[in-house]
């Protein structure tokens, strides 16, 4: 009886020592083969007991914290400079932890939906990359699959397949699922920096802008009401394909209806990406907009977005690079076009790849490496120095002259120019007070302004626009052979 008294409480003691001392647990964004952004602190972070005291070790320095009340610890180390071989980073507790195979490089995150999704396995030359390995070892990715949830996720919620990985063969089935832009992206930027690079998976094919904001976000852009009403839209869709499974003969050959956690508010960002922050980046690719396509709604949203993202990532100019709709069938696309032509200009540290020339007539286009062309000239011109014709023609003023308007570039470099074999420029129109466009000749006037006759008929010209169709046929570029942006813009007299 003696005996079994003391063996209780042996095992009461283990079990108060258990609770009192959790294993010390980092985030899961920190595996092994982690890609940590340079030149700026590296944040660690996790949880451990309360008061538990945590250590970090890397690259012979070293910083500790103490859990607080809710075990949540974090310390910032001293930024590093690129670092090509793995090395190791340690975490200390009661317990031990150490990431192997870590680098210090560049990382960037891209986010949106199925056109920053779209996967390696749907593009069958670069299917097989992983089996056959052409990308660097110093090139990795940590891709979160899509998903949602209505509550923020914790830094310990992430998909089993969660990881940092490099495109090998032992890592294919996964690989496969990586996005196409973010591969090709990554490959450009290790082309032009040699640095390692990291890339951060978290996009979902449908998504809005709506689902990738926090509610602090769509609160301060003055959108609840709007949030509140698209949640109730998004249970009105699932409960009806519930109705219809529910009333299916054969109701145990379909699967029970998912909810579209892609189009309710806040449900991307609490999954994918309030599992991940603070983590250092350099900064954001977003593709994003087919969604969207009420621009009264995206120009009063994306500029909070932005200060969201800069917010929880910790840097009040973090870069975000956006992609615009490209042509396709949807007659209403050009007013998103110019929304997110006038959101480049209107919020700081960003930019806005112009692809209305890709010719491919779909809502997925497979050829990502104009894309990436165009996305990378601004990430490299922007934060790394280099000099290239990173931006396409925008207007910037149109005046009055005559019989004719002139409109004024920026962004024009050594000058204006058409592509193939027309002396005129395609594409423009004039409109008076009605807003009646009629089509209208231009030609180039100048390095960096075209001439647009006024159309017979026309005797109050008020507006000007370009490229205002589902699919234009443009021929104006830039000196780097940059296609001119769609737009609409009212004539100064």
């Amino acid at each position: 009886m003696k005996i079994n008294n003391l063996l209780m409480g042996a095992l009461v003691l283990i079990g108060v020592g258990s609770s009192l001392f959790a294993e010390v647990k980092p985030a899961g964004i920190f595996t092994d083969n982690m890609v940590l952004q340079a030149n700026v602190p590296i944040r660690v972070w996790g949880t451990a007991d309360k008061g538990e005291k945590v250590s970090v070790e890397f690259m012979g320095t070293n910083a500790s914290a103490v859990a607080d009340d809710n075990g949540y610890w974090r310390v910032d180390l001293p930024a590093q400079k690129y670092v090509k071989d793995g090395v190791d980073l340690v975490v200390q507790g009661i317990n031990k932890i150490i990431f192997r195979d870590v680098l210090v490089g560049e990382v960037w995150l891209g986010s949106g939906q199925s056109n920053m999704e779209f996967q390696m396995r749907h593009v069958k030359e670069l299917d097989n990359v992983a089996k056959d390995p052409k990308i660097p070892a110093n090139i990795r990715y940590f891709l979160i699959k899509a998903h949602g949830s209505p509550v923020p996720e914790d830094m310990h919620n992430l998909p089993e397949s969660a990881g940092w990985k490099k495109y090998h063969r032992d890592n294919y089935e996964i690989t496969r699922d990586v996005s196409v832009l973010l591969t090709l992206f990554a490959q450009k930027m290790y082309a032009e920096l040699d640095v390692p690079i990291g890339v951060i998976s978290v996009a979902y094919g449908g998504a809005n802008l709506e689902t990738w904001m926090n509610e602090k976000a769509i609160a301060e852009a003055g959108m609840t009401e709007h949030a509140k009403k698209l949640l109730n839209t998004c249970r009105s869709w699932h409960n009806d394909d519930v109705k219809r499974w529910d009333a299916h003969k054969d109701r145990a050959t379909l699967r029970f209806p998912r909810l579209n956690y892609e189009s309710r508010p806040s449900n991307s960002y609490n999954a994918m990406i309030n599992p991940i922050i603070p983590y250092s980046i350099r900064g954001v690719l977003w593709y994003q907009g087919e969604m969207n396509s009420g621009p009264e709604n995206y120009i009063k949203l994306f500029p909070y977005y932005a200060k969201m993202m800069r917010e929880i990532f910790e840097n009040p100019k973090l870069p975000i690079y956006s992609v615009q709709l490209p042509d396709y069938k949807e007659n209403h696309w050009p007013k998103t076009r110019d929304v997110q032509r006038k959101l480049a200009d209107i919020v700081p540290n960003t930019g806005v790849a112009i692809t209305i020339d890709g010719n491919e007539i779909d809502l997925h286009p497979r050829d990502k490496t104009m894309v990436v062309d165009r996305l990378s000239r601004m990430v490299l011109a922007d934060n790394y120095g280099k000099k290239l014709v990173s931006r396409s023609p925008m207007p910037d003023t149109l005046k009055l002259k005559g019989d004719n308007v002139e409109v004024k570039f920026k962004n024009t470099y050594k000058g204006l120019k058409l592509k193939g074999d027309g002396k005129e420029v395609n594409c423009f129109e004039v409109a008076g007070s009605d807003k009646k466009f009629v089509k209208a000749s231009a030609k180039i006037a100048t390095k960096s302004s075209v001439k647009v006759k006024i159309p017979n008929g026309i005797t109050d010209p008020q507006f000007v626009r370009y490229a205002w169709e589902a699919d234009p046929d443009v021929n104006l570029y830039n000196s780097g052979d940059l296609p001119a942006s769609p737009f609409e813009e009212p004539i100064t007299k």
